[in-house]
């Protein structure tokens, strides 16, 4: 596999917009990236052990290492931007070697602001590359937890369906009282809900020490144990279905977002979420970004569960694959241990779909 060449000239135009360039180590700890990656790019992760026998892997993205370097040279919670090219490794893609170039800005309050800067600059960068108008999907994971909150549900299935929903489950299957998969296990799952759940959290940590099990796909004992109590408390669960019939249609919205936006409004109502987006739409067309050639799904979640705002996807036409793709996660600094929140918004480009890549 023949290198794709870094780009030089777009880490220069990037540090002109004040994000400076990090060098980021390609062998990582591994536990922030299991701590704080969805499910699907937790399993494609290459994860080996240094001499001490900690868990390390190959850098399988570039958020992560750049937030825990804002943790290390300071206040978290200052404002501070930074740009970074190189390869990222994961299983099964392109060889398991990808090249990219992004940015992440950390700290800032005029979120807006900030969301606009950085798409642009995406779309700056995308054109420098090749692509003079890619397509715009937008999505917002914000407007996901506003609609499954709503729900007349436990905590534990608005947790689950948050995540599933981000990686493109069903809402009809996720919200059956007993699903198919779990038929097998009915009587475990029985015997969990009427222990309760301090005694069966118990009972299924013991049980995999007694075999011997630390970790199974990087979760401990008591995750593992946690989502079994989660899965037996889901089962006698039942959302109504007018609600149920809300969540679909919400989901099933896929349209230019000036009309997205419409839709959003009669499903969901008036609410904080919906004026955030309207803003930002707002934002958007007064920076010159093309609005109406912008469409907003439910469904965009980028796979990433550290995303909890705003997200973007960049493609060379509507419905194709994306050359990059971006967007708000203010929770990623806390999640990796700091003391002090602070807002966060970046994109990443796959070098490799542009062909050359300079």
């Amino acid at each position: 596999m023949t290198p794709v060449a870094i780009p030089l000239a777009l880490l220069d135009q990037f540090a002109a917009a004040g994000f400076a360039r990090l060098e980021l180590g390609v062998l990582q700890p591994a536990e922030p990236f299991l701590d704080v990656m969805g499910e699907e790019l937790r399993q494609r992760m290459f994860l080996t052990s240094d001499a001490d026998g900690r868990e390390m892997c190959l850098r399988p993205d570039f958020t992560i290492p750049a937030a825990l370097a804002h943790i290390a040279g300071g206040d978290p919670a200052r404002a501070a931007s930074y740009a970074y090219a190189g390869p990222v490794f994961r299983h099964g893609a392109n060889g398991g070697e990808v090249a990219q170039i992004g940015v992440e800005s950390f700290g800032r309050l005029d979120r807006l602001a900030a969301e606009t800067e950085v798409l642009a600059l995406a779309v700056e960068a995308a054109q420098a590359l090749g692509l003079p108008s890619p397509a715009i999907r937008l999505g917002d994971r914000a407007l996901v937890d506003a609609a499954v909150g709503a729900l007349d549900a436990p905590a534990s299935l608005k947790r689950r369906l948050k995540r599933e929903i981000a990686h493109g489950g069903s809402i009809d299957t996720l919200t059956t009282p007993q699903r198919a998969e779990e038929s097998g296990h009915a009587g475990l799952f029985a015997a969990l809900e009427a222990a309760g759940p301090d005694a069966a959290r118990g009972v299924i940590e013991d049980v995999l020490s007694l075999a011997g099990i630390a970790a199974v796909g990087g979760r401990t004992p008591a995750e593992i144990a946690e989502r079994f109590i989660e899965r037996a408390a889901n089962r006698s669960a039942a959302i109504p279905a007018a609600q149920r019939q809300t969540l679909r249609s919400f989901l099933a919205i896929d349209d230019a977002a000036p009309a997205a936006l419409n839709r959003l409004k009669e499903i969901l109502g008036p609410g904080p979420q919906i004026s955030v987006f309207e803003e930002r739409l707002d934002a958007f067309s007064g920076a010159g970004l093309p609005v109406d050639r912008m469409r907003f799904s439910s469904r965009i979640g980028q796979g990433l569960d550290y995303y909890d705002g705003l997200v973007f996807e960049l493609a060379r036409y509507d419905g194709a694959d994306p050359v990059g793709g971006g967007g708000r996660y203010d929770g990623l600094l806390g999640a990796l241990g700091a003391q002090a929140a602070a807002p966060g918004v970046g994109f990443a480009l796959w070098l490799d779909r542009f062909g050359a890549g300079s």
